[in-house]
């Protein structure tokens, strides 16, 4: 997550490489929003963190979804609801005056500052 510096929009990647089902895609959006502990892994639970966000506030917000594209291959439905949950959040921050954008990029690859630890070569 970085800030921009011209607008101070909190940018906040999703990395969706090789996420193929709605389990992996919830951890992954709980690990990059930093979800707190009750987050219920569900539906409901994710508009109800994404309408939220008072861990990390923000006077916008700019979600990157990156690589969705083995996701779209294998549930696509999965996508399409992440996809209407995220506008729905969208709409609920436009009604507190907060900006809330959603880009999709495909075959992006995760720079060295976004890896994990885990994901650095040895």
């Amino acid at each position: 997550m970085n800030p921009s510096p011209s607008d101070s929009t909190l940018d906040v990647r999703v990395e969706l490489a090789d996420c193929t089902d709605k389990a992996e895609l919830l951890r992954r959006f709980a690990e990059a929003f930093r979800f707190p502990d009750w987050f219920g892994h569900n539906w409901d639970a994710l508009a109800d963190c994404l309408t939220d966000l008072s861990w990390l506030p923000a006077p916008a917000y700019r979600v990157l979804l990156c690589n969705p594209s083995a996701l779209r291959t294998m549930h696509p439905d999965v996508l399409a609801t992440t996809l209407d949950i995220l506008d729905d959040a969208r709409h609920c921050w436009a009604e507190a005056g907060i900006g809330f954008s959603v880009e999709v990029i495909e075959d992006a690859m995760p720079s060295a500052s976004d890896r994990s630890p885990r994901d650095v070569p040895q």
